[in-house]
């Protein structure tokens, strides 16, 4: 069963970043996919009581972007975010967006910087949500230990 649903996890991943290159859309269904199949990682493999927390925190630190921006960053991507929350729980979920801010502010910068982009073009987020909550959920156990290690 775990394996299963970690290939539901990524295949929905996979599905978000082409819809989300392509048409600048987070599908609500495959989130809403990724969301039971979350819930019930949840139960079996992780903590309900981290996966409310980690749901919680993403949805306000993005939804509170979501405001400040004023339309920059999208509502799919809200509640990609919380979805991804349950999956991971409160650690992950921080380093989930921290890992996909950095990226996508590198990218971004890049874009900017080459010309390729102009500050009023958009440039989808949900990529590096989803390659973020991927690394996340699969390497987030070490990432955090390496992280403590060092303080």
């Amino acid at each position: 069963m775990y394996e299963v649903l970690n290939l539901i996890f990524t295949l929905c991943l996979l599905i978000h970043i082409y819809t989300d290159c392509k048409e600048q859309l987070l599908y609500d269904k495959v989130s809403t996919v990724l969301m039971v199949a979350g819930v019930i990682y949840a139960y079996y493999f992780g903590n309900l009581w981290q996966s409310l927390y980690g749901a919680t925190f993403s949805l306000a630190v993005m939804l509170a972007i979501y405001w400040l921006s004023r339309g920059g960053m999208g509502l799919g991507d809200v509640k990609f975010a919380l979805v991804l929350g349950i999956w991971l729980g409160l650690e992950k979920s921080i380093l989930c967006l921290v890992l996909a801010f950095v990226a996508g502010g590198i990218v971004g910068i890049s874009l900017l910087v080459t010309g390729i982009k102009s500050r009023k073009d958009s440039i989808p987020f949900g990529p590096y949500l989803c390659i973020a909550g991927w690394v996340s959920l699969l390497f987030g156990n070490e990432l955090l230990n390496l992280y403590w290690q060092l303080w």
